[in-house]
């Protein structure tokens, strides 16, 4: 993108000017420079009939070309904007904020914003919760004839994250998160990225975990694991070796080789190492490895510290 490309809108796409809830509900977690652009867009949308300069934004606004960049890649991230390109021009699809109610039922969302103003002050922004109440609304069948019916569908937001179910599977496998807000923000992201259901985060943050703990950034690390290759270049002692690496938690591991060697029991100290190399984001069957290697390059029973380190 340079500063004489054109662009244009989408055309009849003309969303509100009302800034309440991009203020209220936004601006904590994009920061001004994203409300800056997005207001400059919502104020000279012209229902898309013309092409125009990004160095007419960058004039506007008094930005740089990568303060621009950046913050038009926030409003995408937040679904404020959609940003498409053809081979001669680049077109921009404004997108409504979401109102309070359907913000705050976002699971990531809320806690994102959780993490930039507090727990208390997201509270204040909840809507009235009318559970309670009598709800005399007539619904729309009971208003309109069938000839005036429309097949109105819930608003989608494009996180989708199902925050709830998973939860409910934690509990039953007694797994927790080490720190919930950026957790289940990086769960989300794994899922977009990856364009996994949240059931396929939840098994892969079952097999990463870690004393019940779940780990994130090691399920990225068994995301990014190439695809099995071929095993005929492993010798047959080599192929029960990675079995056993990959079918085993580093204790229960260590536990069997140190037996093999004549070691009744496995250390604190040693089990501190193995904590430490999965806080380091190791998967278990490459720790397991690593020991594998460790006893073979030294005359000693016992796991050590600085030789692990080292490896």
């Amino acid at each position: 993108m340079k500063p004489i490309d054109d662009f244009s809108f989408v055309k009849n796409n003309q969303v509100s000017k009302d800034m309440t809830n991009l203020i209220r509900l936004y601006l904590p977690i994009v920061g001004s420079d994203a409300v800056v652009v997005y207001q400059y867009l919502t104020s000279f949308y012209d229902g898309g009939q013309g092409r125009h300069k990004f160095a007419e934004i960058l004039n506007h606004t008094l930005f740089d070309l990568p303060r621009f960049e950046a913050a038009l890649a926030v409003l995408t991230g937040m679904d404020l904007v959609a940003f498409y390109q053809d081979l001669s021009n680049y077109v921009i699809e404004l997108k409504e904020p979401l109102t309070a109610q359907d913000f705050l039922a976002n699971p990531v969302y809320r806690r994102l914003l959780e993490s930039h103003i507090g727990d208390a002050a997201v509270a204040e922004l909840e809507t009235q919760d009318l559970s309670q109440l009598r709800n005399l609304s007539k619904k729309f069948s009971q208003v309109f004839s069938d000839k005036g019916e429309v097949d109105l569908q819930p608003l989608q937001t494009k996180t989708n994250f199902d925050l709830d179910s998973f939860k409910q599977r934690m509990t039953l496998d007694g797994l927790y998160f080490g720190n919930e807000k950026q957790d289940v923000i990086a769960l989300n992201n794994l899922s977009e990225r990856y364009q996994l259901t949240w059931f396929d985060v939840y098994q892969l943050a079952k097999e990463t975990s870690s004393n019940h703990k779940i780990l994130p950034k090691r399920i990225l690390v068994k995301l990014q694991q190439p695809q099995e290759s071929d095993s005929q270049g492993f010798s047959h002692e080599e192929e029960v070796i990675l079995r056993e690496a990959k079918s085993s938690t580093p204790e229960n591991f260590l536990a069997k080789v140190k037996m093999g060697l004549g070691a009744v029991t496995t250390t604190a100290k040693e089990k501190k190492i193995l904590a430490d190399l999965v806080e380091m984001d190791f998967l278990d069957e490459v720790i397991n490895i690593m020991v594998v290697y460790y006893f073979k390059r030294n005359q000693s029973a016992t796991l050590g510290r600085n030789a692990m380190m080292s490896l």
